[in-house]
């Protein structure tokens, strides 16, 4: 059974592939380092207008991650 990617786990492989630095990457989205640390680690949920605005520079964004649903839990 494939376990499904959440969407900090396929930014971090994002930034990884494109061989960019978590600063690099925080600029391009238009966030902060410490941000994007947090969502990588799923320690912070990615907003609603934040994932649809990823969408656009992050192809690996899927339909389903712009949903609540889309996204692993971060209670746990």
């Amino acid at each position: 059974m494939k376990v499904k990617n959440t969407p900090g786990q396929v930014l971090r492989n994002y930034r990884q592939a494109n061989g960019l630095t978590m600063d690099e990457l925080a600029k391009i989205l238009h966030c902060s380092k410490g941000e994007i640390s947090l969502y990588e680690n799923d320690k912070k949920e990615i907003g609603k207008i934040r994932r649809l605005f990823w969408s656009t520079i992050v192809p690996q964004f899927t339909p389903d991650m712009l949903t609540a649903e889309g996204q692993k839990s971060v209670d746990g």
